[in-house]
């Protein structure tokens, strides 16, 4: 499907995933209406190029005017905020109105930014598209799923939805997790140790994203199906690894994340087969990037 000239939302568009989406858009021809919350977070996509909305995500007349003649929306805005009420508010409500708001306006396709950590993870060996989601859990991986469903009821409304679950995203940016604010508590001391690190961590490269970002809105048969997204999976103790400077306090896998201790596997077979996306061996050379970027321990 052509995508040139024509007109994508980005939400988002000044954090981590948002910054590279609004990129990758603009290179690949389109014209990018970025929703940003502060006026000092649009300059930077204006100079790239884009046309910047300027609003909370609360404000219906923003919603209104940043959907309009829109072909696409890329929903990247989130909050990885522990308090229910903040992420449910971000996560699951904005969503719902975002959806509706998409719909409304005729948008021809929805691509939604999620997550793996949607998965229920304890007691699985492959993961799959279809294996059961969270209820339980963070606020964060609660309400991304909570988001899901909003998603898939407005599909069932007739929005073109897209669903995009990439693992632990790998990029330079202040406001990336796994480039900046974990390996900082990692450095100094405060991240969790599992089992030795020996859980399987799934991770993605930003550009990777980017990637299926693109071939979720060429693709007519990604319409309406969700896809794991990973370029492959490592011990978590090579990551952590990367930064540590001691030892970290260890803890059991009930009182961490399950990700911290999953020994199973993520399935990409779906994503290969239905949207084209080609998993790359990058995680040394994302690594090194991450490194390279990071302020230099005194």
């Amino acid at each position: 499907m052509e995508l040139k000239g024509s007109t994508a939302l980005v939400t988002g568009a000044n954090g981590f995933v948002g910054t590279y989406v609004t990129q990758r858009l603009l290179a690949e021809g389109l014209r990018v209406r970025a929703w940003v919350r502060r006026p000092e977070a649009g300059k930077e996509l204006e100079r790239m190029g884009a046309e910047v909305v300027l609003g909370e995500l609360t404000d219906g007349a923003t919603l209104d005017a940043a959907v309009r003649g829109a072909r696409w929306v890329v929903h990247c805005a989130a909050t990885g905020s522990d308090d229910f009420t903040e992420a449910r508010q971000v996560n699951t409500e904005f969503t719902q109105r975002l959806t509706t708001a998409a719909l409304a306006a005729g948008c021809e396709r929805f691509v939604y930014i999620s997550t793996i950590a949607v998965y229920e993870l304890r007691g699985e060996n492959t993961v799959a598209e279809d294996s059961p989601r969270v209820s339980t859990g963070t606020a964060y991986a609660v309400t991304k799923a909570e988001a899901e469903r909003a998603v898939e009821a407005a599909a069932a409304r007739g929005l073109r939805t897209v669903i995009l679950r990439p693992g632990a995203i790998l990029g330079v940016h202040p406001t990336s997790t796994w480039g900046t604010q974990l390996p900082a508590l990692i450095r100094a001391g405060k991240f969790p140790q599992v089992e030795g690190g020996k859980g399987r961590l799934g991770y993605l490269h930003i550009g990777s994203l980017t990637e299926a970002v693109v071939l979720a809105l060429r693709v007519d048969a990604a319409v309406g199906q969700a896809f794991t997204l990973i370029d492959g999976d490592i011990p978590v103790h090579r990551y952590i690894d990367a930064f540590a400077t001691g030892p970290l306090p260890s803890v059991p896998p009930e009182q961490a994340p399950s990700f911290l201790s999953f020994r199973g596997q993520y399935s990409m077979e779906k994503a290969q087969r239905v949207l084209g996306f080609v998993p790359r061996d990058v995680f040394d050379s994302s690594m090194a990037e991450i490194l390279a970027a990071l302020p230099r321990q005194g």
